[in-house]
């Protein structure tokens, strides 16, 4: 079975989810719709914050990347960017030492405003689906994405046989941005950009931006000295 074909859809957030959504802040984590976050926690906060997910619902969670400057405050409450991705818990594993292994399948966009009107000493907020906009993109530029994935897809397996694609050109260019950005955009700042870009056709072209560039990079090093 391919990585495609083992995609599962999971359903919406529901308006009482989305009212007190527990929130996982990380300083280089950037979570896309459609993908598959696998996570380990293990500070206490957060496990409390899966342990409440689990026995009291929702069984999801928000992962936002934190801004800059977060390490003065980590401990505390620093800031974190608002767009975040949000998704369900499809498993969960405690392990002997009290940590726990978990994996997120991102349902959505959201924007974020934290609540303080409790005790948990993990953070919540009320999420706000941010839906897309400008879907209607040409196809010529949903291929030259694909084939310029392709490319980059084609050096990777050189070293790592297994990499797919995980999209085809017949899946909806929301999704073919996201998962393309997710397996090949690096950078924090990038990836961020491109969650928060809810028209899609301007989504499209930063995630052939960055992968243009990654190719180029690949054929330069590449290139015989």
């Amino acid at each position: 079975m391919t990585e495609r074909q083992r995609r599962t859809k999971s359903a919406p957030l529901t308006a009482d989810e989305l009212s007190s959504l527990p929130v996982f802040p990380l300083p280089r984590v950037v979570f896309f719709p459609g993908t598959l976050l696998p996570l380990h926690l293990f500070e206490a906060r957060y496990r409390a914050m899966i342990e409440h997910c689990i026995a009291h619902g929702p069984k999801a969670m928000a992962v936002t990347l934190l801004k800059p400057g977060f390490e003065a405050s980590y401990e505390g409450r620093p800031a974190f960017h608002p767009v975040a991705g949000v998704g369900r818990i499809v498993t969960h594993e405690r392990n002997p030492n009290g940590t726990y292994d978990v994996v997120l399948e991102g349902v959505d966009r959201v924007f974020l405003e934290e609540r303080t009107d409790h005790d948990h000493p993990f953070r919540l907020a009320k999420a706000t689906v941010l839906g897309p906009t400008g879907t209607d993109v040409p196809r010529e530029e949903v291929l030259a994405l694909m084939a310029c994935a392709s490319q980059v897809a084609a050096v990777v397996r050189q070293r790592h046989p297994e990499l797919e694609l995980g999209v085809s050109v017949e899946d909806r260019p929301a999704v073919i941005a996201d998962t393309l950005a997710d397996r090949f955009v690096a950078a924090p700042d990038r990836r961020q950009e491109i969650l928060e870009a809810r028209d899609v056709r301007r989504r499209v072209a930063l995630v052939m931006d960055a992968i243009g560039e990654l190719l180029a990079l690949l054929a330069t090093h590449d290139a015989p000295s």
